[in-house]
C-alpha cells in the first residue's frame, strides 16, 4: 500500500469516527509521502467563529491532524501524542474559501518528532503557520 493510500485510509477512519476529528470531515488528503502531507478544505459554517472567519481552534486542529498524517509517512509510521504546538495566525479565511494545508516532518528522533505546517489560501496567501512537537515511540 502506498503512503498516500495509508494516510487516506487512516484519515477516513478518523473523520468517520465519533471523535473531535469529525470537524474535518470535509478535508481531503491531496498528497502524502516522505514525511509530508498536503490537504485541502473548503471553509464551511462548521469551521467558522462568531465573526464569520475560520475559527482558531479549527486552524489548530488542522495543524495537529495534518502534521500527524505527515508523520505517518515516515519510518516512524506512528502518530504519537502532542507535546507542544505553536500557531501564528496571519490572516482570516472566510466561508467558501478553499484552503491548502501543507505539513512536513523536520525530524523524527527516538522519542520526539518536529513538524511544520503552512495553511494558505488558494492564491498562496498565508493564513497561519504552525509548529508541532510530538512524543513518539519507534516500533522495532
Amino acid at each position: 500500500m502506498s503512503a498516500l493510500q495509508t494516510v487516506r485510509s487512516y484519515w477516513k477512519y478518523l473523520i468517520e469516527g465519533k471523535g473531535f476529528e469529525t470537524i474535518l470531515n470535509t478535508t481531503q488528503i491531496v498528497s502524502a509521502g516522505e514525511g509530508k502531507c498536503t490537504a485541502e478544505m473548503v471553509v464551511r459554517e462548521q469551521h467558522l467563529n462568531a465573526l464569520g472567519t475560520l475559527h482558531g481552534g479549527c486552524t489548530a486542529t488542522l495543524v495537529d491532524m495534518i502534521s500527524s498524517m505527515a508523520l505517518v509517512t515516515t519510518e516512524q509510521a506512528n502518530t504519537g501524542v502532542s507535546v507542544d504546538m505553536s500557531i501564528s495566525y496571519l490572516r482570516a479565511a472566510t466561508l467558501g474559501e478553499k484552503i491548502i494545508i501543507e505539513a512536513k516532518t523536520n525530524k523524527s528522533g527516538k522519542t520526539l518528532a518536529f513538524l511544520d505546517v503552512a495553511i494558505k489560501k488558494s492564491n498562496g496567501d498565508l493564513i497561519a503557520t504552525g509548529t508541532h512537537t510530538k512524543f513518539v515511540v519507534k516500533s522495532n
